[in-house]
């Protein structure tokens, strides 16, 4: 699965997005974007619900229900694409101000 970071603030508001190429560097076209936000220990803070498509990106808000308190979440997307299922992990740290 593969990874990447963010940080935002203590009970910040904004759109967090993910930009995907293949591996020749092409344009990835998700026909299906889903995301979840779960606890670094694994317990669901926001259950999956449908992410925003826009050609090769896929983006969410991520509002005080998780930044509201700081620490370590992971979001996980879960790309379709024609009969594949694709995933990618986000670390959120939320820090406070």
């Amino acid at each position: 699965m593969a990874r990447t970071q963010q940080e935002f603030n203590q009970n910040e508001i904004r759109k967090l997005e993910l930009t995907i190429n293949d591996e020749d560097g092409q344009n990835f076209i998700p026909s299906a974007a889903y995301v979840q936000v779960l606890t670094k220990s694994g317990t669901t803070v926001v259950a999956e619900q449908s992410a925003d498509i826009s050609v090769n990106k896929v983006s969410t808000v991520i509002n005080s229900t998780t930044t509201g308190t700081v620490g370590k979440y992971k979001v996980i997307w879960r790309l379709r694409k024609s009969l594949y299922t694709y995933y990618h992990l986000t670390e959120i740290e939320v820090i406070s101000l």
